[in-house]
């Protein structure tokens, strides 16, 4: 394990198995590198499904992606999540007037890789193609976290508040806006890899 390529990609980025803060294009590159190699390295045996997670630390509840069941589809979903999601920042017309046009690859949330033993089958869960089906008994689902989305701010206030980080921490981007760009992303993903719309 440590001799692993996950391992050493970590050190090479200097991440850590915990997470790390990162701006959304280095979280895409590292996503795109590692995000299928990680079912390889959960525990206690490798992962056969994934699912991507949003937190904002407690103002809305955590909102979940359906079961994806490859790795490929893993990754592709939770990079154009992370697209969307950039592209929703970017439209922030206050940091824009302070910040610049990059404003959005200013900011700095944080994801983790993390993964969930089901050692019972779970019934009617919901898979990324939209039908429900029984989640089998040992599974290892991996997971994508995403956490510490940008903070809400009124447009108004965003400037006058230094001690809170607004450069890299603050965005006139509500919550609710952010975890729907997220989603949408994600479906756009499966809806590209099935043929649907």
């Amino acid at each position: 394990m440590w001799a692993s390529p996950l391992n050493t990609y970590l050190r090479d980025h200097q991440m850590g198995h915990a997470g790390a803060f990162s701006t959304l294009p280095e979280m895409i590159r590292h996503v795109e590198a590692i995000g299928a190699m990680w079912w390889d390295y959960t525990h206690p045996i490798p992962a056969t499904l994934g699912v991507i997670t949003v937190r904002n630390g407690g103002i809305l509840a955590r909102s979940w992606s359906p079961l994806i069941d490859s790795r490929e589809m893993f990754t592709a979903c939770a990079i154009e999540g992370l697209r969307s999601w950039r592209t929703e920042l970017a439209t922030d017309q206050t940091r824009h007037r302070l910040y610049g046009p990059e404003h959005a690859d200013l900011l700095v949330p944080s994801f983790s890789f993390s993964e969930h033993h089901f050692a019972s089958p779970v019934d009617n869960c919901l898979y990324i193609d939209g039908r429900q089906r029984e989640l089998p008994a040992d599974t290892v689902v991996a997971q994508l976290r995403i956490d510490d989305i940008p903070g809400w701010l009124a447009p108004e206030h965003l400037s006058g508040v230094p001690h809170a980080r607004p450069k890299t921490r603050l965005t006139t981007v509500d919550y609710h806006r952010q975890a729907k760009a997220i989603q949408q992303g994600w479906k756009k993903a499966a809806d590209a890899a099935t043929g649907t719309s």
